[in-house]
């Protein structure tokens, strides 16, 4: 058994954790803190960076979803459903989307933060972010939707982004 799938069933052990990791992998999670960093960014008077963050990250989500496609390394819940339904972690395969290498929640999420951690100056503010993106990545793969490898190939792909990024941004601000 791979390292990937024992780190699963490893994770997966901390039901309690389920709630919890069930609501940050969700949109509205990813909405309230997309929302706090707009209001923060206009507070600020620097909105017009907010929107290009904005436009990064869903630059990093196209790129995500070409290279699952280019990819096609499947979700643990689809191609290793056998093993984690003989765990009792799941009931069944996973759906339509079978695809999980990368994952789109780390890009987005550490895209995002890369880039508020480059933009802004409040050493709390990023963290909080950082760390929430952290935590988004473990919780796919303690809902069997990835696992470790995607989700630190993700991370790795949105840090990258987002350096790329900041630095196009500047030089642009700078002509």
């Amino acid at each position: 058994m791979s390292l990937d799938i024992e780190f699963s069933i490893w994770l997966a052990q901390f039901q309690y954790l389920d709630g919890f990791f069930s609501f940050i992998s969700t949109r509205w999670f990813a909405s309230i803190l997309v929302l706090l960093a707009g209001i923060y960014f206009y507070y600020l008077k620097k909105f017009k960076i907010f929107i290009f963050i904005c436009l990064a990250t869903s630059f990093g989500d196209i790129t995500g979803n070409i290279l699952k496609e280019l990819l096609a390394d499947t979700r643990p819940c689809f191609g290793h459903s056998e093993i984690f339904i003989q765990e009792s972690l799941i009931e069944k395969e996973c759906g339509s989307q079978t695809t999980g290498m990368p994952s789109n929640h780390a890009i987005n999420f550490f895209l995002f933060s890369t880039l508020l951690f480059l933009t802004l100056k409040n050493k709390y503010i990023t963290s909080f972010y950082l760390i929430s993106s952290v935590f988004v990545g473990l919780s796919r793969v303690f809902l069997i939707k990835h696992l470790l490898s995607q989700v630190i190939i993700g991370a790795f792909i949105g840090i990258f982004l987002g350096i790329i990024f900041y630095n196009l941004f500047y030089k642009w601000i700078k002509t």
